[in-house]
């Protein structure tokens, strides 16, 4: 930003206006002085001339206001010392009153018009003040380089095309804000290199360079560079004066902007990195356990069959089959999910939409379901006229599975379970509900979430934590969505929704 010095050496003239205004000035004081003198004393006419002086260095500047101050004190000796209408003064006291005059009127104009241009000033500094301030804003809110970038455009009023900001990439190569490469000219390049290096702006009027089109300003952390600030000259002019010296003001908030992006994005990694690794240890610990416990009571069954298969009677040996069936299906349900898991994760489920009744998708879940459901009471509510659904018939299924499953893990043994559709015209509704211990209101925003399972979770800490956010991935696939209803100790209710399509609406899905 300009100093005060810098600001008085850089004022430009007054216009050719002004001083054309001193000089009416001064004839207007002169008429209006004459029309007065036959009321007024000699001393007194004097401060007609003054207040004129004052006038037009309060409206003008120094160089009109000294010009009406001569020309004033040229009129009040020729019209008003005597002998009038004479350039010639006699008396001596004359000489005196006339040369104070002079004085009084240079003084008083060159303060009037300092305090003018002080007031200029200021002006012009609560300006610059505003704007810096409008671009820290801008800069605390920015989320990344680009936004960074984008301010400067806006507080330097430059094309983007005429700013870059470069950083090195994981090769040490140039790269911009956005990631892609910017074309320099080998002189350009050697410039910049210079600029990193050197800590020093650098660009046209380095003398070891020959007119580069690029000006580089180090953006610094300390003693090390974090990027380049570049602007593109106009046909390898440097850049003004003025423009250096305001990049020179906004080169340390830009630097301390920057650094704030850099560590919030080395942040970000970071906690992406250990969410990822946390995510994996938490998939592996839950596989392991939900895939070894359907495994080791099957291979109980197996080894008790193949030791003591002649001394069994027929109904133990249908309870070992029926145990080792119903785990098969579980260890099959755990395997199922993470294929799902796998193919929403990678947008892998591509969708074969047909028209699929909901009393039969409920039907066929409690069905798959039987073994766990077989120690509580279902209870069934289909109406005979719901409408038809479009919909890929076994990830439905599998979503319904999965919250029934959910349902019966949480119930006491003997409890309900009321499954019910309905619909409004525009989405059918599945809602499951279980008599167990709830969900508190501040995990209900959670039970969704992938591995949720550390404090009451979808399958009470004790599976993947896969079976919810699958649901809902199979459920949004369809442009459906799920939200649950609970309260501690009343048990729990799970809605899915899913939208209605008329036969004629889901024919050009085909």
């Amino acid at each position: 930003m300009p100093s005060a010095a810098d600001r008085l050496t850089s004022r430009p003239l007054a216009p050719p206006s002004d001083y054309l205004l001193a000089i009416l000035a001064a004839l207007s004081g002169s008429l209006l002085a004459l029309a007065v003198s036959r009321w007024l004393d000699l001393p007194n006419i004097s401060l007609v001339f003054l207040a004129v002086v004052l006038l037009v260095a309060v409206r003008s500047s120094v160089g009109p206001a000294l010009l009406c101050a001569l020309l004033s004190f040229a009129a009040y000796g020729f019209f008003f010392l005597p002998p009038t209408w004479s350039v010639v003064v006699h008396r001596e006291q004359d000489v005196l009153t006339l040369m104070f005059f002079l004085l009084i009127a240079l003084l008083t104009g060159n303060l009037a018009a300092r305090q003018r241009q002080q007031f200029r000033d200021l002006q012009v500094a609560q300006r610059q003040t505003e704007s810096l301030l409008t671009f820290a804003e801008r800069l605390s809110s920015a989320q990344d380089q680009r936004d960074l970038l984008a301010a400067m455009h806006s507080q330097l009023d430059l094309p983007a095309e005429r700013l870059c900001l470069l950083s090195r990439d994981a090769q040490d190569q140039w790269q911009q804000a956005d990631g892609s490469p910017l074309q320099l000219s080998e002189l350009e390049r050697i410039s910049a290199e210079h600029a990193w290096h050197n800590r020093h702006p650098r660009g046209y009027d380095s003398h070891s360079l020959t007119h580069p089109h690029w000006w580089w300003w180090p953006l610094m952390d300390g003693d090390q560079p974090l990027a380049l600030l570049g602007m593109r000259t106009v046909q390898g002019d440097p850049p003004a004066g003025e423009q250096r010296q305001l990049i020179g003001v906004l080169l340390p908030l830009l630097a301390h902007a920057l650094a704030r992006v850099q560590l919030v994005e080395t942040l970000g990694h970071t906690r992406l990195q250990h969410e990822t690794e946390r995510l994996r240890s938490a998939l592996l610990a839950s596989v392991s356990h939900d895939l070894r416990t359907p495994l080791t009571a099957m291979r109980g069954n197996i080894e008790t069959l193949q030791l003591f298969i002649d001394s069994l009677d027929k109904a133990t040996r249908d309870d070992l089959l029926q145990s080792t069936a119903s785990e098969a299906s579980r260890l099959d349900r755990y395997i199922q999910n993470l294929l799902d898991m796998t193919r929403l994760g990678h947008g892998g489920l591509h969708l074969e939409c047909d028209w699929v009744a909901a009393g039969d998708l409920l039907a066929a879940a409690v069905q798959r379901l039987q073994p766990v459901l077989q120690s509580l009471h279902v209870r069934l509510e289909v109406p005979t006229d719901m409408p038809l659904l479009r919909v890929q018939g076994a990830l439905i299924e599998q979503a319904l599975v999965n919250v029934l499953d959910n349902a019966a893990r949480f119930s006491p043994l003997n409890g309900t379970i009321d499954i019910k559709a309905s619909h409004d015209g525009e989405h059918l509704y599945f809602t499951i509900s279980d008599q167990g211990p709830g969900i508190p209101a501040d995990e209900q925003a959670h039970i969704f979430d992938l591995f949720y399972t550390a404090a009451r979770g979808d399958r009470g800490g004790q599976g993947t934590g896969l079976g919810l956010a699958i649901c809902l991935g199979m459920l949004n696939a369809h442009g459906g969505t799920a939200r649950v209803d609970s309260t501690p100790g009343k048990g729990t209710t799970m809605i899915l929704q899913l939208p209605l399509q008329r036969p004629d609406e889901g024919s050009n899905h085909d």
